[in-house]
């Protein structure tokens, strides 16, 4: 198969890739995107994600902000410069033709800088710009909001369309990349060697190569080894298998932070014998309870329910006496009122999204197939669940239903979130650790060159969005993981074509 030569390479066709290959070409640059998934069937990160993107009003001040969040794991200069490039990222979704309405902030209000950070919801085309859309609580995100939430096919297909409209690049789908190719050992990275229906096909890249394939949720291994707890799943891109990160060590490059994820609780199920999903759950509407396995809650639910990343660290714990994770799974308890309020996932992103999965608008389906267990009792559904200690969980949950009635939990639940289970028949569901993707992976400096051991330049090589992503340990508000998509994506093409 013929060799292809350009100026830049780029592997992964999400929002990262999408970034570099239009300021790639807006410097007259030609381009390849490598891209492993048929065109047919392209499903980025992006794309079954809730389609927010965080921007900056003040970059000073967000800097600081920024900086707390990553717990010392990234750079400040790293930082900042993500930060200063973030202000500007509505006045360049605009100059493509996307047009996007403010309407949250960042996650943390007790972190100095936090109102430095704004949160956009793209629209859609031919969407008018509302003159105000109503804000969350501070710190919080109404993912029941269509503005606020399941965006992310909006973003693929505004990307997707501006980028298709650049002559100077090619998008070159069901190409799996395996290697990089160096000028001599420990030189220059000068392409990219690919997989193509059992055949190999070399890109040539006269300026670099950009990794912007994602991240490593969808190997097991990597996910054993790299993250806090096992298991852990991921409900994003199942094409996310971590060549990114093989490929950038097999050429020297150091890693970072390959333990850091955005996390929350998710549902994981078997369809059958050779298939599994993990969903994105939503507690909301109130009330509900989530207890480890041993039937005792442990954490503020409500930061679940907004989406918050807190919960996630919550299920964590380890147990070394019982040589066990107590909290994984836990289990989510609610009555008819929730089961009937809607579904238990949003239908906009993940394997939902993606077509790979039809949850049901009843969830009934769900139960149909063992996945939500019924109960006339909590103790009945737990014990449906395999729960360790079914009436410690009856105990738990009459214990909430009488905090209800004062508005006051000691694990720090809003008085409005305190609504009591009291509508048989129960339901239970398993949850774990999981979210939407991993943000490790090869370190990179301010302008994504991306280093090696001694963080010095691999020259030729550039990375961009979760690839290592400069997310460290909390993340920063909703959209985050676009925004820094996006600016590392220009980034790393500037870099490359000497821009920077």
């Amino acid at each position: 198969m013929a060799d292809v030569e350009v100026d830049l390479a780029i592997v992964g066709y999400g929002a990262a890739g999408a970034a570099a290959a239009l300021t790639a070409s807006r410097l007259g640059a030609s381009v390849a995107i490598i891209e492993k998934q048929a065109e047919a069937g392209h499903f980025s990160n992006t794309r079954l994600s809730g389609g927010l993107y965080m921007g900056v009003n003040d970059p000073e001040t967000a800097t600081v902000y920024l900086d707390q969040c990553a717990g010392g794991f990234i750079p400040i200069d790293v930082t900042r410069a993500w930060a200063e490039r973030a202000a500007e990222l509505p006045a360049w979704c605009a100059a493509h033709g996307l047009q996007s309405v403010r309407m949250a902030g960042g996650w943390y209000p007790n972190l100095e800088g936090y109102d430095a950070i704004d949160v956009y919801a793209p629209l859609p085309p031919g969407a008018g710009v509302p003159d105000a859309v109503d804000k969350p609580a501070a710190g919080t995100l109404d993912v029941s909001s269509a503005q606020a939430f399941g965006n992310g096919e909006t973003l693929h297909q505004w990307y997707t369309q501006a980028v298709g409209r650049q002559p100077e690049v090619t998008a070159y789908f069901g190409h799996a990349a395996t290697s990089l190719i160096q000028d001599g050992p420990h030189g220059r990275v000068t392409g990219v060697e690919c997989a193509d229906n059992g055949e190999t096909r070399r890109f040539r890249a006269r300026r670099g190569v950009v990794l912007a394939c994602g991240g490593y949720g969808q190997d097991p291994d990597l996910v054993l080894n790299y993250l806090k707890a096992y298991p852990i799943y991921f409900y994003g891109n199942p094409f996310n298998t971590g060549d990114g990160v093989r490929m950038a060590q097999e050429v020297g490059a150091d890693l970072w932070h390959m333990n850091q994820m955005i996390g929350r609780a998710v549902a994981h199920f078997a369809v059958d014998e050779h298939t599994e999903h993990s969903f994105n759950i939503s507690l909301n509407p109130p009330g509900y309870v989530i207890t480890d396995r041993y039937g005792r809650r442990f954490a503020n639910e409500w930061l679940q329910a907004v989406s918050k990343p807190h919960f996630y660290y919550e299920l964590l714990t380890y147990d070394a006496d019982r040589l066990e994770y107590t909290r994984i799974p836990s289990y989510w308890f609610f009555d008819e009122r929730r089961m009937r309020a809607r579904t238990l996932t949003s239908r906009s992103v993940g394997v939902v999204a993606m077509g790979l999965y039809d949850w049901s608008v009843d969830n009934e389906k769900e139960v149909a197939s063992g996945w939500i267990k019924r109960g006339s009792t909590i103790e009945a559904v737990a014990a449906a669940a395999g729960m360790t200690d079914p009436q410690a969980a009856a105990q738990t949950v009459a214990e909430y239903n009488r905090l209800c009635g004062s508005g006051q939990d000691p694990l720090g639940r809003p008085a409005d979130s305190m609504v009591p289970l009291d509508q048989p028949p129960y339901y239970c569901v398993p949850v774990y650790p999981g979210g939407a993707n991993t943000n490790g992976g090869p370190r990179r400096d301010a302008r994504g060159q991306i280093l090696d051991p001694r963080r010095r330049p691999i020259p030729g090589l550039l990375g961009a969005g979760e690839l290592g992503g400069a997310i460290g340990l909390l993340y920063p508000s909703p959209g985050a993981n676009l925004s820094e998509a996006f600016v590392f994506g220009q980034f790393a093409a500037e870099t490359a074509l000497g821009e920077a």
